[in-house]
């Protein structure tokens, strides 16, 4: 791996510690290069972590040169990487609990009630979650939400009729919904959905608004509808090897810990609340994108899948395993509640409060050695 010609983070190397003495890691992200989490909070956090803990040497690998996002898993698994971006939605037969997590769709457009939610959830409530990563030898960490979802599309889609027998690249909430409407939905990942929209096989993504430069979407997606569908969470940003993570110290996993909880807030807070509206701005503003109205009909779509939601995500979770759902979505939703409160708290504050929010209420509560 130390051959691969990448964009290698090389850290700590002011700390005076060799490379010889510290311990290499690997960490692979699938997503683009130039995307805030390759580009920004992962760098910031790696080096964080090289900073406090300079033992730990992380070498970060993007654009999935070592495995895609369906293949991460295996990946860590198998020892390719040590640790890696993980989307729960893709692997819904190895991560069933927290794939059934990502459906519930949390109303609003605050990631931060999502992620908070969903990351508390994950690592305190939700043994199955723990279980099921554990079989992979993996550990689910940096949790986050993204910004509320939307359709970008190729053709202006003003109601749900529009939507009827369009092809649209969907995952989790937002995939059971769109085939209400009578789309077609399509499970390609976000980089190929690129040139599927750019080849005529998909008419609309639906996902966060920063992807439309992200992944490129806005070169052929040049309407969107601006109506949120909710929220879902959460994404992995650290996806850990088990065998590694037990390989450290304590006082090396407290570090990660505290980084894990900056990093789901960096990327809560910083891209999908203020990095993704600005992009939307600009794209509107200089690249020929169109916010489409939505009609009124949408509402009513919503509150369909709202009514169908719970009913839904129980029967897919025990398809895959998952012994009682009912629960889990239950403990998710009040846990939904209770960050709802924190996030009024701590609006206009910034990713340090969200940061804060996280390690009082969750990372300090993880035991290290518990996995």
């Amino acid at each position: 791996m130390k051959r691969l010609l990448t964009s290698t983070l090389i850290l700590g190397a002011t700390m005076g510690v060799s490379s010889a003495q510290a311990e290499e890691l690997t960490f692979g992200v699938w997503g683009a290069p130039s995307g805030y989490l390759s580009a920004v909070a992962l760098p910031n956090a790696l080096a964080k972590i090289e900073a406090e803990a300079p033992e730990i040497k992380w070498n970060l690998v993007t654009g999935g040169q070592l495995a895609g996002g369906k293949e991460t898993f295996p990946a860590i698994q198998d020892g390719i990487m040590d640790a890696g971006f993980g989307f729960p939605p893709y692997v819904p037969n190895l991560l069933p609990s927290i794939a059934m997590l990502y459906e519930i769709v949390v109303p609003g457009d605050d990631p931060v009630v999502a992620a908070g939610a969903a990351v508390e959830t994950v690592m305190l409530h939700c043994p199955s979650c723990l279980e099921e990563a554990a079989a992979m030898d993996q550990i689910p960490f940096g949790g986050f939400a993204t910004a509320p979802y939307q359709l970008m599309c190729t053709t202006p889609i003003a109601s749900v009729e529009d939507l009827k027998g369009k092809r649209v690249r969907a995952s989790g909430a937002s995939l059971v919904i769109v085939e209400m409407a009578g789309a077609s939905g399509v499970s390609a990942s976000l980089s190929d959905a690129v040139s599927l929209l750019q080849r005529g096989g998909l008419d609309c993504v639906a996902g966060a608004g920063e992807w439309i430069k992200t992944y490129g979407f806005g070169d052929f997606a040049k309407y969107v509808t601006d109506y949120s569908l909710g929220i879902s969470a959460p994404g992995i940003s650290f996806m850990m090897n088990r065998d590694k993570w037990n390989a450290m110290t304590d006082e090396e996993k407290q570090v990660h810990l505290k980084t894990f909880a900056s990093i789901g807030a960096d990327m809560t807070v910083n891209n999908f609340k203020i990095n993704s509206d600005k992009i939307m701005e600009e794209a509107v503003a200089n690249d020929g994108v169109t916010l489409v109205e939505a009609g009124d009909d949408f509402d009513k779509l919503m509150a369909d899948y709202a009514g169908l939601e719970t009913e839904k995500s129980i029967e897919r979770a025990k398809k895959f395993g998952v012994e009682d759902p009912a629960t889990l979505i239950a403990t998710y939703r009040e846990m939904v509640t209770k960050w709802q409160g924190i996030a009024e708290q701590i609006d206009g504050k910034g990713a340090q409060a969200f940061e804060d929010a996280l390690w009082s209420e969750v990372y300090s509560k993880v035991d290290p050695n518990s996995f």
